[in-house]
């Protein structure tokens, strides 16, 4: 029986330091970032919290690095420890398009070991190999990586070695750490885009069609709207310079690569920093014209119909008991994956053929999403997913000119019109008192959360 204790004892104190996830010795840490749920049809509630880990590495001077979920906003931050005093972390940066994630603890526990990403130590370490721009599936920003002989992980993994990070291996990619490095040194601002999408490979009909005989040319496909010179590029536009080297220079084998480094590195090959100047030089109508333009990081917002809310905070207004908010991908995902049978349908065609529509305005398309059955708003009852289009005679294009109408309002009453010729009449009186009713009947905290 003593020698059984005896056994029992060792095997605890052998299991225990396996089991226990603490921190130690280790330079590739688990951490559990905790995300908020949000809902683009029901913003004025707080979503459940959800968990998602993720590995992370300690790059030295308290700095973590870490990449999480793309266009989800991390709150919380902690190692993945069963110990109840695991130190938590405070995230200083994230970057939504790619899921880079910064964070910073004040002291470091003694046992995690940091890793390297110096240029010079990293360059003489690790291996190098093919390259190829490449969109990952969580990303829209092209990312040039090395390419790797087979299909390693489908979930982000750090590549070490000794203790030199050699990059990211995701599905058959190996992110270069160069990307980590600037993300870093940066201050976590995001990797640049170039704002355009373009085309090399065309067929002898659309080579007639667009370049006739101007050769050594690309395509411009896209100018994205608040990412690219979205006012003066143009679909159709024939981009033969790019700042100040010509394209008839580069070889035909590797030419959509070395656009993309024309436009996103600079003559040592390094990635351009935000806010540089990119100048084009272009036909259109067989005339020349130069446009130059900031590079930036992928964005939607200035989208007429963006991906998510802008910083994923949604947008709502209620008045009379309507529930307004404005048009956006997420909206209608939220219908679940068959959205595209189960969505309004007139929604989805507008967000499918307007979403990167080039407009001289940043317009926003403001929806009635549902209304709150009170007795004040009788008849209205069964409006739900229609447009907004005017209040008052007025075009409404965005929420928060809905707001300042409302508060603003001279006339005392409130006509709403809506698509498909449905119209809504309301007094001011009648707006207070169906707020007052909503309030007493539902309990919403805030009936709007747009900023003055």
């Amino acid at each position: 029986m003593q020698t059984f204790k005896i056994l029992l004892l060792i095997f605890i104190l052998i299991t225990v330091p396996i089991y226990s996830h603490n921190i130690e010795n280790a330079r590739i840490l688990d951490v559990n970032f905790t995300h908020q749920k949000l809902s683009h049809q029901n913003p004025w509630l707080v979503g459940e919290p959800f968990t998602k880990k993720s590995s992370a590495i300690y790059l030295g001077n308290g700095i973590f690095f870490a990449i999480t979920q793309t266009k989800q906003n991390p709150s919380l931050a902690e190692f993945d420890s069963f110990d109840f005093f695991a130190p938590k972390l405070n995230i200083t940066a994230y970057d939504s398009e790619t899921g880079f994630t910064l964070m910073k603890i004040g002291e470091v526990p003694k046992s995690v070991l940091s890793v390297s990403i110096d240029e010079y130590q990293v360059n003489k370490t690790c291996q190098k190999g093919k390259t190829r721009y490449v969109f990952l599936p969580f990303s829209k920003t092209p990312i040039r990586v090395f390419l790797l002989d087979k299909k390693e992980t489908f979930e982000p993994k750090f590549v070490l070695k000794n203790n030199v990070l050699c990059g990211i291996e995701y599905s058959d990619y190996l992110i270069p750490t160069e990307y980590i490095r600037f993300f870093v040194q940066s201050g976590g601002v995001g990797i640049p885009h170039p704002g355009i999408t373009f085309d090399i490979m065309l067929t002898p009909s659309e080579m007639e069609y667009y370049s006739k005989e101007r050769e050594n040319t690309v395509l411009v496909t896209e100018s994205i709207p608040g990412v690219g010179p979205a006012y003066n590029l143009f679909p159709g536009d024939l981009v033969y310079e790019i700042n100040s080297v010509k394209l008839g220079k580069l070889d035909s084998w590797d030419k959509s690569d070395r656009i993309y480094d024309l436009v996103l590195r600079n003559s040592k090959d390094k990635l351009r920093k935000l806010g540089e100047k990119i100048e084009l030089k272009f036909y259109r109508n067989n005339r020349s014209n130069t446009v130059s333009y900031d590079l930036r990081k992928y964005t939607t917002d200035d989208f007429l119909i963006p991906d998510e809310a802008k910083s994923r905070r949604p947008l709502y207004l209620i008045a009379g008991g309507f529930f307004f908010t404005e048009l956006t991908n997420a909206y209608l995902k939220e219908f679940g994956e068959e959205y595209r049978l189960k969505s309004e349908k007139k929604l989805l065609y507008l967000t499918e053929y307007y979403q990167k529509k080039v407009h001289p305005v940043r317009e926003k398309i403001v929806i009635l999403s549902r209304v709150f059955p009170l007795e004040g708003n009788l008849g209205y009852h069964d409006f739900s997913d229609i447009v907004l289009e005017k209040v008052n005679g007025i075009r409404i294009t965005s929420l928060s000119q809905l707001k300042d109408m409302i508060q603003t309002d001279d006339k005392g009453y409130f006509a709403f019109e809506f698509s498909g010729g449905k119209i809504a009449f309301f007094s001011r009186r009648e707006i207070m008192e169906l707020e007052q009713e909503l309030q007493n009947t539902y309990r919403i905290g805030k009936t709007q959360n747009i900023q003055e």
